[in-house]
């Protein structure tokens, strides 16, 4: 039976639709060729068939682009595959490229840095009464991490995080004509910005991300250029920011409405597990797209070739346990595929757990007492359509 609810609905409560279309079928339709994946046996059974199942489509959109913005965008890399979505070789190759600050290793060397801007961001509360925990904390700390290593120019983040914002909200959001256009314009403007950073990076050889990735084009075991190189920044600017600022908010969101601030401040041994519960619990990445490449038979359901299936990553915590599926061996006890799963898992996984922990241990730490939502400014949700689950506004008063 087909989805009959809206976006809307999928921002208020996503976990009590995923479970009533999971009883009903283990995919559901929500378009002419889309379908959101709610058993969690199958999707790791998808996670895992990368050929039958592919990842090359998911930077195209997953809603209709008015005509107007399409040419715009038809003269620009929207819709040129990311090569980490390929298959092998293609996928592995590139994915080397970049892996190195990503390294759990090279995350723990990082973790000071972050304790540090954690801290400052958090600030002296004691003379406070409240604070905005995405505007002062779950934004700011983890752009400027990811910007760092990837060799953004400070005076440019500003414009940066606009034009990354406008290009993420034409991949997972239902825009209205107007700003599919203003958005598609902003598209090749910011290509340009990137194409010419990555000459400046090269020869005034900065060290950073951006150069690790420039120097590899000149290896013979290259497969990318350097338009693979301004496709790839604008999917980690996202994955680097708003994943794990999503997993910032979501966290504090469960630790006050559970009830539980006081414990945790008390235990903040206990901060990493309470992370990975809000990564099975409540993800800031509720879904991700696969296209089918050939007419399938799921589970008694024929899917053409050509649809996009949406693993829901957030039905998968909130029905695993019902079931006892596996996940994520690295959850400890939490069943979760919050970094996605099988060969196109997030390489920055560890940099996001970290950036979580951190964040919170500063946070329980500043505030001086067990908060509560502000009554008089709720928390406000960004649209996200089925991909993202966030805050964009989380103010908490003592």
């Amino acid at each position: 039976m087909p989805f009959a609810g809206t976006i809307e609905d999928f921002m208020t409560d996503p976990y009590s639709i995923y479970r009533g279309m999971n009883s009903e079928a283990p995919l559901t339709p929500v378009g002419p060729s889309d379908y959101i994946v709610t058993d969690p046996g199958l999707i790791l059974e998808i996670f895992e068939n990368h050929t039958k199942f592919a990842s090359v489509h998911n930077l195209e959109g997953h809603f209709p682009i008015c005509d107007e913005a399409r040419t715009l965008l038809d003269d620009t890399l929207f819709y040129r595959g990311a090569l980490f979505n390929e298959a092998p070789p293609a996928h592995s190759a590139f994915r080397k490229t970049f892996i190195r600050p990503f390294t759990p290793a090279a995350v723990d060397k990082l973790a000071p840095k972050i304790r540090d801007l954690a801290v400052e961001f958090s600030g002296d509360l004691q003379g406070r009464n409240g604070f905005d925990v995405m505007r002062e904390l779950a934004f700011p700390l983890p752009i400027k991490i990811i910007s760092d290593m990837i060799g953004i120019p400070e005076d440019d983040r500003a414009q940066v995080k606009q034009w990354n914002d406008l290009w993420l909200a034409l991949q997972v959001a239902p825009l209205p004509p107007d700003v599919q256009v203003q958005a598609a314009g902003a598209v090749r403007v910011y290509e340009d910005y990137v194409r010419n950073l990555i000459a400046e990076i090269r020869a005034e050889r900065r060290p950073n991300l951006i150069l690790e990735m420039a120097d590899a084009i000149d290896t013979p075991s290259t497969v990318h250029q350097v338009e693979d190189i301004i496709v790839a920044i604008r999917v980690m600017i996202a994955a680097g920011h708003e994943t794990t600022s999503g997993l910032i908010g979501n966290a504090v969101s469960r630790l006050i409405g559970t009830g539980r601030w006081a414990q945790l401040a008390e235990n903040p041994s206990a901060i990493p597990d309470f992370v990975e519960e809000t990564l099975a619990s409540d993800p800031s990445v509720q879904s991700a797209p696969r296209s089918v490449e050939e007419d399938t038979n799921i589970r008694g359901i024929t899917v053409p070739a050509g649809a996009r299936l949406h693993l829901a990553i957030g039905a998968f915590g909130a029905i695993a346990d019902e079931n006892g599926t596996a996940a994520d061996p690295d959850a400890k006890g939490h069943r979760h595929i919050g970094f996605g799963h099988g060969i196109h898992r997030c390489v920055g996984s560890h940099l996001g757990r970290t950036e979580a922990r951190i964040a919170l241990e500063a946070l329980l730490a500043a505030v001086p007492a067990a908060p509560r939502l502000d009554e008089a400014a709720p928390p406000q949700r960004l649209p996200g359509g089925f991909v993202f689950r966030s805050f964009s506004s989380l103010p908490i008063c003592w």
